[in-house]
Protein backbone atom coordinates (compact mmCIF):
# COMPACT_ATOMS: atom_id res chain seq x y z
CA UNK A 1 0.00 0.00 0.00
CA UNK A 2 1.31 3.43 -1.00
CA UNK A 3 0.37 6.33 1.25
CA UNK A 4 0.53 9.81 -0.24
CA UNK A 5 -0.12 12.95 1.76
CA UNK A 6 -3.39 14.64 0.69
CA UNK A 7 -1.40 17.68 -0.51
CA UNK A 8 1.06 15.56 -2.55
CA UNK A 9 -1.04 13.10 -4.49
CA UNK A 10 -0.03 13.76 -8.11
CA UNK A 11 1.85 10.50 -8.66
CA UNK A 12 -0.54 8.57 -6.41
CA UNK A 13 -3.54 9.75 -8.45
CA UNK A 14 -1.83 8.65 -11.65
CA UNK A 15 -1.10 5.24 -10.12
CA UNK A 16 -4.66 4.94 -8.88
CA UNK A 17 -6.03 5.64 -12.37
CA UNK A 18 -3.66 3.19 -14.02
CA UNK A 19 -3.97 0.53 -11.31
CA UNK A 20 -0.26 -0.27 -11.42
CA UNK A 21 3.27 1.11 -11.47
CA UNK A 22 5.43 0.22 -14.46
CA UNK A 23 9.16 -0.38 -14.07
CA UNK A 24 11.60 -0.13 -16.96
CA UNK A 25 15.37 -0.54 -17.14
CA UNK A 26 17.07 -2.91 -14.71
CA UNK A 27 13.64 -4.03 -13.46
CA UNK A 28 10.78 -4.51 -15.90
CA UNK A 29 7.11 -5.21 -15.33
CA UNK A 30 3.85 -3.88 -13.99
CA UNK A 31 3.28 -3.97 -10.24
CA UNK A 32 -0.13 -3.52 -8.67
CA UNK A 33 -0.62 -1.69 -5.40
CA UNK A 34 -3.24 0.08 -3.34
CA UNK A 35 -3.02 3.81 -2.69
CA UNK A 36 -4.45 5.86 0.14
CA UNK A 37 -4.34 9.37 1.57
CA UNK A 38 -5.57 8.13 4.96
CA UNK A 39 -2.49 7.53 7.07
CA UNK A 40 -4.53 5.57 9.61
CA UNK A 41 -5.38 3.09 6.87
CA UNK A 42 -1.69 2.75 6.06
CA UNK A 43 -0.78 2.17 9.72
CA UNK A 44 -3.44 -0.55 9.98
CA UNK A 45 -2.30 -2.15 6.72
CA UNK A 46 1.17 -3.33 7.78
CA UNK A 47 3.58 -3.44 10.70
CA UNK A 48 6.47 -2.16 8.56
CA UNK A 49 6.15 1.47 7.49
CA UNK A 50 8.71 2.63 4.93
CA UNK A 51 9.19 6.41 4.68
CA UNK A 52 10.59 7.42 1.28
CA UNK A 53 9.74 11.12 1.16
CA UNK A 54 12.59 13.64 0.78
CA UNK A 55 14.10 14.70 4.10
CA UNK A 56 12.31 18.04 4.02
CA UNK A 57 9.06 16.06 4.19
CA UNK A 58 10.08 14.12 7.31
CA UNK A 59 8.60 16.61 9.75
CA UNK A 60 5.14 16.34 8.18
CA UNK A 61 5.24 12.53 8.21
CA UNK A 62 6.48 12.45 11.81
CA UNK A 63 3.63 14.68 12.94
CA UNK A 64 1.14 12.37 11.26
CA UNK A 65 2.68 9.14 12.54
CA UNK A 66 3.09 10.58 16.02
CA UNK A 67 -0.68 10.37 16.53
CA UNK A 68 -0.64 6.55 16.54
CA UNK A 69 0.49 3.77 18.81
CA UNK A 70 3.34 2.24 16.80
CA UNK A 71 4.66 -0.03 19.54
CA UNK A 72 4.11 -3.04 17.26
CA UNK A 73 5.50 -1.34 14.16
CA UNK A 74 8.86 -0.73 12.56
CA UNK A 75 9.45 2.59 10.80
CA UNK A 76 12.17 2.58 8.13
CA UNK A 77 13.46 5.77 6.50
CA UNK A 78 15.06 5.63 3.03
CA UNK A 79 17.41 7.50 2.88
CA UNK A 80 17.67 8.27 6.61
CA UNK A 81 19.80 11.43 6.84
CA UNK A 82 19.62 11.22 10.67
CA UNK A 83 15.89 10.43 10.62
CA UNK A 84 16.05 8.06 13.61
CA UNK A 85 17.69 10.62 15.87
CA UNK A 86 15.13 13.21 14.78
CA UNK A 87 12.21 10.81 15.35
CA UNK A 88 13.29 9.07 18.55
CA UNK A 89 11.22 11.32 20.88
CA UNK A 90 8.27 11.65 18.49
CA UNK A 91 7.42 8.02 17.73
CA UNK A 92 6.86 5.10 20.10
CA UNK A 93 7.73 2.55 17.41
CA UNK A 94 9.14 -0.87 18.20
CA UNK A 95 12.21 0.44 16.37
CA UNK A 96 13.17 3.22 13.98
CA UNK A 97 15.49 2.17 11.18
CA UNK A 98 17.27 4.07 8.47
CA UNK A 99 19.37 3.28 5.42
CA UNK A 100 22.34 5.25 4.16
CA UNK A 101 21.18 5.13 0.55
CA UNK A 102 18.24 4.16 -1.62
CA UNK A 103 18.05 0.60 -2.96
CA UNK A 104 18.00 1.80 -6.56
CA UNK A 105 19.36 4.51 -8.82
CA UNK A 106 16.02 5.52 -10.28
CA UNK A 107 13.79 8.29 -11.57
CA UNK A 108 9.97 8.33 -11.57
CA UNK A 109 7.48 10.11 -13.80
CA UNK A 110 3.75 9.55 -13.37
CA UNK A 111 3.25 5.76 -13.45
CA UNK A 112 6.70 4.82 -14.76
CA UNK A 113 9.93 4.38 -12.85
CA UNK A 114 13.25 4.06 -14.67
CA UNK A 115 15.56 1.79 -12.67
CA UNK A 116 19.08 2.62 -13.81
CA UNK A 117 20.92 0.61 -11.19
CA UNK A 118 20.30 -1.84 -8.36
CA UNK A 119 22.54 -1.75 -5.31
CA UNK A 120 24.06 -5.09 -4.36
CA UNK A 121 24.00 -4.26 -0.65
CA UNK A 122 22.02 -1.83 1.50
CA UNK A 123 23.53 -0.45 4.75
CA UNK A 124 20.94 -0.16 7.52
CA UNK A 125 20.82 0.35 11.29
CA UNK A 126 18.21 0.34 14.02
CA UNK A 127 17.36 2.49 17.02
CA UNK A 128 17.33 0.80 19.49
CA UNK A 129 20.24 -1.32 18.32
CA UNK A 130 19.03 -4.66 19.72
CA UNK A 131 16.42 -5.39 17.05
CA UNK A 132 15.43 -9.04 17.26
CA UNK A 133 16.50 -11.58 14.65
CA UNK A 134 12.84 -12.17 13.77
CA UNK A 135 12.31 -8.49 12.98
CA UNK A 136 15.56 -8.37 11.00
CA UNK A 137 14.37 -11.26 8.88
CA UNK A 138 11.09 -9.47 8.24
CA UNK A 139 12.96 -6.35 7.17
CA UNK A 140 15.11 -8.49 4.87
CA UNK A 141 12.00 -9.61 3.00
CA UNK A 142 11.16 -5.99 2.15
CA UNK A 143 14.31 -5.49 0.09
CA UNK A 144 15.69 -7.26 -2.95
CA UNK A 145 19.34 -7.10 -1.92
CA UNK A 146 21.52 -8.12 1.03
CA UNK A 147 21.26 -5.91 4.10
CA UNK A 148 24.46 -4.66 5.73
CA UNK A 149 23.49 -4.19 9.39
CA UNK A 150 25.60 -1.41 10.91
CA UNK A 151 26.33 -0.81 14.58
CA UNK A 152 24.09 2.22 15.08
CA UNK A 153 22.24 5.01 13.29
CA UNK A 154 25.06 7.55 13.75
CA UNK A 155 27.22 5.35 11.54
CA UNK A 156 24.45 5.35 8.93
CA UNK A 157 24.09 9.14 9.14
CA UNK A 158 27.82 9.59 8.53
CA UNK A 159 27.60 7.22 5.54
CA UNK A 160 24.85 9.07 3.62
CA UNK A 161 27.18 9.84 0.73
CA UNK A 162 24.66 11.91 -1.21
CA UNK A 163 26.10 14.74 0.88
CA UNK A 164 29.48 14.02 -0.71
CA UNK A 165 28.26 13.50 -4.28
CA UNK A 166 25.42 15.97 -4.89
CA UNK A 167 25.96 19.45 -3.37
CA UNK A 168 29.49 20.18 -4.62
CA UNK A 169 28.86 19.73 -8.37
CA UNK A 170 25.46 21.39 -8.05
CA UNK A 171 26.95 24.50 -6.46
CA UNK A 172 30.09 24.64 -8.61
CA UNK A 173 27.97 24.30 -11.76
CA UNK A 174 25.44 26.96 -10.75
CA UNK A 175 26.01 29.00 -13.90
CA UNK A 176 25.58 25.99 -16.17
CA UNK A 177 22.45 24.86 -14.33
CA UNK A 178 20.83 28.28 -14.54
CA UNK A 179 21.89 28.85 -18.16
CA UNK A 180 20.80 25.45 -19.51
CA UNK A 181 18.12 24.34 -17.07
CA UNK A 182 20.24 21.30 -16.25
CA UNK A 183 20.85 20.24 -19.84
CA UNK A 184 24.13 18.45 -19.22
CA UNK A 185 25.33 15.13 -17.84
CA UNK A 186 25.69 15.78 -14.11
CA UNK A 187 28.27 13.05 -13.55
CA UNK A 188 30.52 12.83 -16.59
CA UNK A 189 30.34 16.54 -17.49
CA UNK A 190 29.56 18.29 -14.20
CA UNK A 191 32.18 16.42 -12.16
CA UNK A 192 35.35 17.74 -13.75
CA UNK A 193 38.84 17.21 -12.25
CA UNK A 194 38.62 20.39 -10.15
CA UNK A 195 35.08 19.62 -8.98
CA UNK A 196 36.10 16.12 -7.92
CA UNK A 197 38.95 17.61 -5.86
CA UNK A 198 36.33 19.44 -3.79
CA UNK A 199 34.18 16.29 -3.62
CA UNK A 200 37.21 14.39 -2.27
CA UNK A 201 37.87 17.13 0.31
CA UNK A 202 34.27 16.84 1.56
CA UNK A 203 34.65 13.07 1.74
CA UNK A 204 37.89 13.37 3.72
CA UNK A 205 36.19 15.67 6.23
CA UNK A 206 33.25 13.27 6.56
CA UNK A 207 35.61 10.37 7.23
CA UNK A 208 37.61 12.33 9.80
CA UNK A 209 34.43 13.16 11.73
CA UNK A 210 33.33 9.52 11.56
CA UNK A 211 36.70 8.32 12.89
CA UNK A 212 36.47 10.76 15.77
CA UNK A 213 33.22 9.03 16.78
CA UNK A 214 34.84 5.58 16.62
CA UNK A 215 33.44 4.70 13.20
CA UNK A 216 35.63 3.13 10.48
CA UNK A 217 34.43 4.83 7.28
CA UNK A 218 35.15 3.97 3.66
CA UNK A 219 35.92 6.51 0.91
CA UNK A 220 32.98 7.37 -1.30
CA UNK A 221 34.44 5.62 -4.37
CA UNK A 222 34.87 2.39 -2.39
CA UNK A 223 31.26 2.63 -1.24
CA UNK A 224 30.01 3.14 -4.81
CA UNK A 225 32.17 0.27 -6.05
CA UNK A 226 30.57 -1.99 -3.46
CA UNK A 227 27.06 -0.83 -4.27
CA UNK A 228 27.34 -1.57 -7.97
CA UNK A 229 30.07 -4.22 -8.18
CA UNK A 230 32.56 -1.89 -9.87
CA UNK A 231 36.29 -1.28 -9.51
CA UNK A 232 36.96 2.41 -10.10
CA UNK A 233 40.27 3.70 -8.75
CA UNK A 234 39.14 7.24 -7.91
CA UNK A 235 36.04 9.40 -7.96
CA UNK A 236 36.89 11.16 -11.22
CA UNK A 237 37.02 7.82 -13.04
CA UNK A 238 33.74 6.82 -11.38
CA UNK A 239 32.01 10.03 -12.48
CA UNK A 240 33.20 9.68 -16.07
CA UNK A 241 32.55 5.97 -16.51
CA UNK A 242 29.67 4.90 -14.25
CA UNK A 243 27.01 3.55 -16.56
CA UNK A 244 24.24 3.65 -13.96
CA UNK A 245 24.60 7.39 -13.38
CA UNK A 246 25.14 8.43 -16.99
CA UNK A 247 22.02 6.81 -18.45
CA UNK A 248 20.26 10.17 -18.17
CA UNK A 249 21.64 13.67 -17.62
CA UNK A 250 20.45 13.84 -13.98
CA UNK A 251 21.56 17.46 -13.53
CA UNK A 252 19.40 19.75 -11.39
CA UNK A 253 17.18 22.10 -13.35
CA UNK A 254 17.26 24.78 -10.64
CA UNK A 255 19.14 25.65 -7.47
CA UNK A 256 16.26 24.57 -5.25
CA UNK A 257 16.70 20.97 -6.40
CA UNK A 258 16.88 18.30 -3.70
CA UNK A 259 20.62 17.94 -4.39
CA UNK A 260 20.86 21.23 -2.48
CA UNK A 261 17.72 21.72 -0.39
CA UNK A 262 17.94 18.16 0.96
CA UNK A 263 21.63 17.31 1.01
CA UNK A 264 22.87 20.63 2.43
CA UNK A 265 20.52 21.09 5.44
CA UNK A 266 19.87 17.43 6.22
CA UNK A 267 23.33 15.94 5.60
CA UNK A 268 26.08 18.56 5.53
CA UNK A 269 24.68 20.62 8.42
CA UNK A 270 24.62 17.70 10.91
CA UNK A 271 28.03 16.53 9.64
CA UNK A 272 29.52 19.97 10.23
CA UNK A 273 28.05 20.34 13.71
CA UNK A 274 29.05 16.81 14.71
CA UNK A 275 32.55 17.77 13.59
CA UNK A 276 32.55 20.75 15.93
CA UNK A 277 31.65 18.40 18.79
CA UNK A 278 34.91 16.52 18.19
CA UNK A 279 37.00 19.65 17.55
CA UNK A 280 37.05 19.28 13.77
CA UNK A 281 36.18 22.37 11.75
CA UNK A 282 35.21 20.93 8.37
CA UNK A 283 36.04 24.03 6.35
CA UNK A 284 35.03 22.65 2.94
CA UNK A 285 31.67 21.45 4.23
CA UNK A 286 31.10 24.80 5.93
CA UNK A 287 31.91 26.63 2.69
CA UNK A 288 29.30 24.64 0.78
CA UNK A 289 26.69 25.33 3.47
CA UNK A 290 27.45 29.05 3.29
CA UNK A 291 27.36 29.15 -0.53
CA UNK A 292 24.02 27.33 -0.66
CA UNK A 293 22.61 29.64 2.01
CA UNK A 294 23.54 32.72 -0.04
CA UNK A 295 22.21 31.28 -3.31
CA UNK A 296 18.86 30.23 -1.86
CA UNK A 297 18.49 33.09 0.61
CA UNK A 298 18.18 30.93 3.71
CA UNK A 299 20.35 30.13 6.71
CA UNK A 300 20.79 26.39 6.39
CA UNK A 301 22.86 26.15 9.58
CA UNK A 302 19.96 27.63 11.50
CA UNK A 303 17.09 26.04 9.56
CA UNK A 304 18.60 22.64 8.75
CA UNK A 305 18.73 19.41 10.74
CA UNK A 306 21.18 20.86 13.22
CA UNK A 307 22.07 19.35 16.58
CA UNK A 308 19.56 21.56 18.35
CA UNK A 309 16.74 20.08 16.25
CA UNK A 310 18.11 16.61 16.92
CA UNK A 311 18.08 17.33 20.66
CA UNK A 312 21.86 16.91 20.83
CA UNK A 313 23.17 20.46 21.10
CA UNK A 314 24.09 20.04 24.79
CA UNK A 315 25.21 16.44 24.50
CA UNK A 316 28.87 15.50 24.66
CA UNK A 317 30.31 13.21 21.98
CA UNK A 318 30.12 10.28 24.40
CA UNK A 319 26.48 11.08 25.16
CA UNK A 320 25.68 11.26 21.43
CA UNK A 321 27.22 7.81 20.99
CA UNK A 322 25.25 6.48 23.96
CA UNK A 323 21.99 7.74 22.43
CA UNK A 324 22.84 6.15 19.07
CA UNK A 325 23.78 2.89 20.83
CA UNK A 326 20.57 2.76 22.89
CA UNK A 327 18.98 -0.60 23.54
CA UNK A 328 15.39 -1.41 24.37
CA UNK A 329 14.51 -1.74 28.08
CA UNK A 330 14.04 -5.49 27.69
CA UNK A 331 17.73 -6.01 26.88
CA UNK A 332 20.18 -6.76 29.65
CA UNK A 333 23.49 -5.83 28.05
CA UNK A 334 24.80 -2.29 28.25
CA UNK A 335 25.34 -0.49 24.94
CA UNK A 336 28.86 -0.65 23.64
CA UNK A 337 30.34 2.84 23.25
CA UNK A 338 33.70 3.24 21.47
CA UNK A 339 36.62 4.90 23.22
CA UNK A 340 35.78 8.47 22.28
CA UNK A 341 38.97 10.17 23.43
CA UNK A 342 41.19 7.73 21.52
CA UNK A 343 39.04 8.19 18.42
CA UNK A 344 39.43 11.97 18.56
CA UNK A 345 43.22 11.69 18.90
CA UNK A 346 43.33 9.44 15.83
CA UNK A 347 41.11 11.71 13.74
CA UNK A 348 42.47 15.15 14.65
CA UNK A 349 44.98 16.46 12.18
CA UNK A 350 43.35 14.71 9.21
CA UNK A 351 41.22 17.78 8.58
CA UNK A 352 42.33 21.38 8.77
CA UNK A 353 40.49 23.14 11.58
CA UNK A 354 42.73 26.17 12.11
CA UNK A 355 39.97 28.68 11.31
Amino acid sequence: MLYAHPHHRRNAEALKRAGYIEAIGKIEGQFHLDTTSDIEEAVRFAQIIVVTVPSYGHETILKELGRFDLSQHLVISITGNFFALAARKLLNAQAILETSTSPYASRMHDTKVLVMGIKKVLPIASLPTNLSLDWREKVGHVFGMALDWRSHVLEIGLSCITGVIHPTPALLNTGWIEATGGNFFFYREGMSPSVTKVITAVDNERMAIARAFGIAPQPVVAIMNRYYGQNFSDFLQFARETSEHNVTKMAPTKMTDRFIVQDIPFVLVPWYQLGLKVEIRASTIRSLIDLASVINGTNYLENGRNLDRLGLSRASPSEILAIANAISPAASDEPRVPNFHRSVREAKGLVSHDH
